[in-house]
């Protein structure tokens, strides 16, 4: 028997374990159910190696277009991993062999100010240059940081600062790099105020708002402030995050915006990203102001994406389905932080009833494919403890 399929099994007793009762109380899941979601998390992460995915190069493979992305949660998984699992010392040391090699393998640029800044490009696509992929990965850089030491620690943080360069300050034209020159991604005036652009494709600066950039630039500079304690690093952070707040719809409906435009693609993939940088800003920045607002704010979107939670308890179709359970995590931490609506559990017991029946959960995804396994995995830590893929707790 393979070590995949032995993986795939050894979850199918977990799930089967689960009680078919409610699982959610005050503190989310009991001592029982945690264990054995504990065992699950370890599952994960051992698939994660078991795919070659952690090479001797220390590169975590990817199918994607955009390794960088995955391949960042899969890296935060393992950390989480490291913690919550009796594997610590095998996971954390993977984990961090990315990071060696994420951070060797930026590309270094200068800004429009003339100072040094950084990205990272995906070999396969050089045109394209996804910030919600760099900023992503840039978070499990970050995580990486809390768990590094020495040297390792320094690497990391220089090469995080050189990208909030990037971001921040733009590229002078570079040549060699086939760059346009740009002012830098986050908008600082106007209506666009916090929103941040897409980045580069096809030879063009992208500097329209792009929901998943905004997003994902509004973890980034979360993590980083938890790092540096740079007041610029909190201003960009709590300024896209205001900036996703104010574009809801009336409803609390978060639209998928591109260059500025409505995008119909991955609807419930965006919302995960959103739940990332509103956790990230909750957990890191120490606003009270904030935390009040998004007591408050984000009432109706809770609710909006309950109604539209699917009878099977997940949410969206296809692609956008592997990214949805970063959903559950928004529902659990609003339900911990705000006392919220007594039906979030039911909504929460309605998406884990569903994960554990094994044969749902491999049609979902998880043990098979990167992108949900990847979330799925970072679901399942938050559960166990929340803040734990964000901040030491």
């Amino acid at each position: 028997m393979t070590h995949r399929r032995s993986t795939v099994l050894m979850a199918t007793v977990f799930w089967l374990a689960l009680p078919a009762t409610s699982l959610f109380s005050a503190k989310i899941f009991d001592k029982a159910a945690k264990k054995q979601l504990a065992t699950y998390l370890d599952d994960i992460c051992q698939w994660i190696l078991a795919r070659d995915q952690a090479s001797e190069s220390g590169e975590i493979r990817s199918v994607a277009s955009d390794p960088f992305f995955l391949q960042g949660n899969l890296a935060r998984v393992l950390m989480a991993g490291s913690e919550l699992t009796k594997n610590n010392a095998r996971y954390l040391e993977e984990a961090l062999r990315w990071c060696d090699r994420f951070v060797s393998q930026q590309q270094r640029v200068s800004t429009s100010l003339g100072n040094e800044a950084g990205y990272w490009a995906n070999p396969a696509t050089p045109e394209i240059i996804d910030l919600s992929g760099n900023s992503l990965a840039a978070v499990a850089l970050a995580r990486g940081y809390s768990y590094a030491d020495g040297t390792r620690r320094k690497s990391y943080q220089q090469a995080l600062e050189r990208y909030s360069k990037f971001l921040l300050e733009g590229v002078k034209a570079d040549s060699t790099k086939a760059l346009p020159a740009s002012p830098g991604w986050l908008a600082t005036q106007g209506e666009a105020s916090g929103a941040m652009g897409f980045g580069y494709a096809k030879g063009k600066v992208l500097l329209k708002p792009a929901t998943s950039a905004t997003a994902a630039g509004a973890a980034f500079f979360a993590q980083l402030y938890g790092i540096a304690g740079n007041k610029q690093y909190r201003d960009a952070s709590l300024s896209a995050v205001d900036w996703i707040l104010r574009n809801r719809r009336p409803n609390g409906e978060i639209p998928n915006l591109f260059e500025g435009d409505e995008s119909q693609d991955a609807p419930f993939t965006m919302i995960t990203l959103c739940a990332e940088a509103i956790q990230a800003a909750s957990y890191l920045l120490g606003d009270s102001a904030l935390q009040q607002r998004l007591g408050t704010e984000l009432d109706n979107t809770v609710r909006q994406v309950m109604r539209v939670q699917g009878e099977n308890g997940t949410w969206g179709e296809g692609q956008d389905r592997q990214g949805c359970s970063g959903i559950v995590t928004l529902l659990a931490w609003y339900y911990l932080s705000f006392k919220g609506d007594e039906t979030i559990p039911q909504s929460l017991d309605k998406f884990w009833q569903y994960a554990s029946n094994p044969v749902h959960s491999q049609s979902f995804g998880v043990l098979l494919n990167p992108v949900a396994t990847g979330w799925m995995g970072l679901t399942t830590a938050e559960m166990i403890k929340p803040g734990i893929t964000f901040k030491k707790v």
